[in-house]
């Protein structure tokens, strides 16, 4: 399950017992609460522990802005971390200083840290261009890290490339994801990024979706 940055406050009701029954029901009472959905962000787990295969945890990067109104989310980017573990790279995205974030990360194992709620803009891809020409990727894309030393050696395991088949699926019921595309393909200038290096676009074609990799000259 995906989460989704989330907080309500309900109306308070008082708890009374039932006279006949005996079970409680709830009398409202104006102006008092009577539950709430908690917030599903977390602070940096100490000592860390990676979540485990499918499962998430969302420990809220602080460097996101919101999205432009009139942005419309349709664009997946794949990253690959370079940082070679899932707790460095969250550390990476707790420091102010890195200006740096994606939506979500994904562990070896298939384990999911979400770092900035998909309604709100990550900066993940910076200077960049789509297939159709559109800048500032970062309006209208979601990004997804995938812990990889990015040298073109290591390989991406079954258990990751599923989690992150998991979260484009989910993805493509929340907005009207159109492309899939590399960090390589959307950065400009050519040749400023290079990941995810040796990635198995093929695993993803089963989505039917365009899937755009490689340096773009266009």
């Amino acid at each position: 399950m995906i989460l989704t940055a989330l907080s309500c406050a309900l109306t308070l009701a008082q708890t009374v017992q039932a006279p006949a029954s005996g079970n409680p029901v709830q009398t409202l009472v104006p102006g008092k609460i009577v539950g709430y959905v908690p917030d599903p962000r977390v602070p940096m787990p100490n000592p860390w522990r990676d979540p485990g295969y499918l499962q998430i945890v969302w420990i809220q990067s602080p460097n996101f802005n919101q999205r432009p109104v009139d942005a419309v989310v349709d664009t997946i980017v794949v990253h690959s971390t370079v940082i070679p573990t899932l707790e460095r790279t969250t550390v990476a995205f707790q420091r102010e200083a890195s200006q740096v974030s994606a939506h979500f990360s994904i562990g070896r194992d298939g384990s999911i840290v979400q770092n900035v709620s998909t309604f709100d803009r990550a900066w993940h891809a910076g200077v960049g261009k789509d297939a159709q020409g559109r800048t500032n990727p970062n309006n209208y894309t979601i990004g997804i890290e995938l812990v990889n030393l990015n040298d073109g050696k290591q390989d991406y395991p079954d258990a990751q490339i599923q989690a992150l088949c998991g979260i484009i699926a989910s993805m493509r019921r929340r907005f009207p994801i159109k492309q899939i595309v590399s960090h390589e393909y959307i950065a400009q200038p050519a040749g400023r990024k290079n990941d995810p290096k040796n990635f198995p676009w093929q695993r993803l074609e089963y989505f039917g979706l365009p899937l755009y990799f490689g340096e773009n000259r266009g």
